[in-house]
């Protein structure tokens, strides 16, 4: 392979140089800015919002926002509240984790409930309880998807 040398000085002058450094930063600023223009968008538009929040925040706000929280909580649904974690939030919602612990506290009191329960069933109704348990749970699994494994 053969090399070639060229002196960059004999063909372009400083001026040329600078208006070339010029035009490339441009235009690199402005594939830059295409690419991110929606996220520069939205975090100007939260600055803007965040600021003018704070503008309009007096005394009766406090009240006003305490009263849309209580509502938005109201309206919130059980699976928001107790949503255990997934591919999308990696924690547990505080909700799932009060009620974990709530349910593990509950425990003996559970237990002691099921057994009652049974107590008062008749041999014959709990031995069918249970038939219809087992079956279900292998027709269950012989109907099941199969599982793909990586």
């Amino acid at each position: 392979m053969t090399d070639i040398t060229i002196n960059i000085d004999d063909y372009l002058s400083d001026e040329e140089k600078r208006q070339i450094a010029r035009d490339e930063f441009r235009a690199a600023c402005a594939r830059r800015s295409a690419a991110d223009f929606e996220r520069i968008l939205s975090n100007a538009a939260y600055d803007l919002v965040r600021k003018e929040v704070d503008d309009a925040f007096d005394g009766d706000m406090v009240d006003t926002v305490r009263a849309q929280a209580v509502k938005v909580i109201n309206g919130l649904s059980s699976h928001t509240v107790f949503s255990p974690p997934n591919a999308w939030d990696r924690n547990a919602s505080k909700g799932y984790t009060y009620l974990q612990e709530a349910v593990e506290a509950a425990r003996p009191a559970m237990v002691e409930r099921v057994l009652a329960i049974i107590d008062t069933m008749s041999a014959v109704d709990l031995r069918e309880r249970i038939e219809d348990l087992v079956c279900d749970a292998i027709i269950g699994k012989l109907t099941a998807p199969a599982k793909v494994e990586a």
